[in-house]
């Protein structure tokens, strides 16, 4: 099923400040981001040595992911099954193109063309331990790849199954939806998004003036908070990517209309932005989404990301203070 026919039906069921996937194998809300920022924060960090911990980090996400919210009986069907069952699903909601995999002894081979992540930076760990975990649910057991060929088209892996046991911890399925609850106001939503033309749909995947935005599950960005890898790196990243696309000639108020539009639309809460005295923003999101870890929500990627966006108005913008609750954040940036 295409996006827009997701759309249109319902499975991806639009609102202010949350979007949640209705398809067949469970409801559950997720969020959209901005995949060059992530893509590009999970390169330097690669780049920087931290390659093993971008590999934890997808592995941790997924293993959560696949655990908690993929069905038991899953578990039960031939590989083939679920080789089509997931190219129907990701491919129909734009995280790549095309997922292929086949099992062969105690190996088992996935290929991808253009998956998230990969297709904006090629080689990296993160997409290995995204994969990895997921088969580790999947076989009941962990796997280790043995052959790795990634490329900004297409990738391969070789996986092996190991028959060790694995073991992850997180919120239980009915705790985490009672987390994610949001109520129904009036806003903009996706559907309006796109009929207003502030995000284009092509083929399955949704757009933001030219750059790709990408479908996610919000868990791998409080992991990432809470591993606290060179997040000092996020708000020049986030700035690199805004600069490119803002208007620069567009006036305060219409960049933070603009700001306001995109974290509702994309599934981040509800936002509230108030400017004090010229030079004081003050940000509330609440119905923020939680992840399925044990440890504690941390949205600190999303905090970065939006300095990076309000130095397209003042580049010496600093975070001053910012409060952190259950499900809302209120961040004052001045300078």
């Amino acid at each position: 099923m295409r996006l827009a026919e997701s759309l249109r039906r319902g499975v991806m069921e639009t609102g202010a400040g949350g979007i949640i996937n209705r398809f067949k194998i469970k409801r559950r809300r997720f969020t959209l981001f901005f995949e060059d920022v992530l893509a590009n924060y999970i390169k330097e960090c690669e780049e920087a040595g931290y390659g093993e911990e971008m590999r934890e980090i997808g592995e941790s996400w997924s293993l959560l992911t696949a655990k908690i919210l993929f069905p038991a009986s899953i578990k039960k069907l031939p590989i083939y099954v679920i080789s089509r069952i997931a190219n129907k699903v990701w491919t129909s909601v734009g995280i790549m193109e095309r997922i292929e995999t086949k099992k062969s002894g105690d190996n088992i081979i996935l290929t991808t063309k253009r998956d998230t992540i990969t297709r904006i930076i090629g080689k990296n760990s993160f997409a290995t331990g995204c994969f990895t975990g997921i088969l580790s649910i999947y076989t009941d057991s962990h796997v280790v790849p043995v052959r790795i060929f990634q490329s900004i088209d297409s990738s391969e892996y070789v996986f092996r199954i190991t028959g060790k046991k694995i073991g992850i911890e997180g919120k239980d399925k009915d705790e985490y939806n009672r987390l994610n609850s949001i109520p129904r106001i009036e806003g903009t939503t996706l559907k309006d998004a796109i009929r207003k033309k502030i995000f284009h749909l092509k083929g399955n995947r949704i757009y933001f003036r030219g750059k790709s935005i990408c479908n996610s599950e919000n868990t791998l960005f409080h992991i990432i908070g809470n591993r606290n890898i060179m997040m000092e790196k996020v708000p020049e990243i986030s700035y690199r990517y805004f600069s490119e696309i803002i208007d620069k000639k567009a006036d305060r108020e219409s960049k933070l209309q603009l700001l306001k539009t995109l974290l509702q639309v994309m599934g981040w809460g509800l936002v509230k932005i108030s400017v004090r005295d010229g030079n004081s923003i003050t940000i509330k999101i609440s119905h923020l989404p939680c992840g399925l870890q044990r440890e504690r929500e941390n949205w600190d990627f999303l905090v970065k990301t939006i300095l990076g966006f309000l130095w397209t108005i003042d580049r010496e913008m600093k975070t001053r203070n910012a409060e952190c609750g259950k499900k809302y954040i209120r961040v004052e940036y001045s300078f």
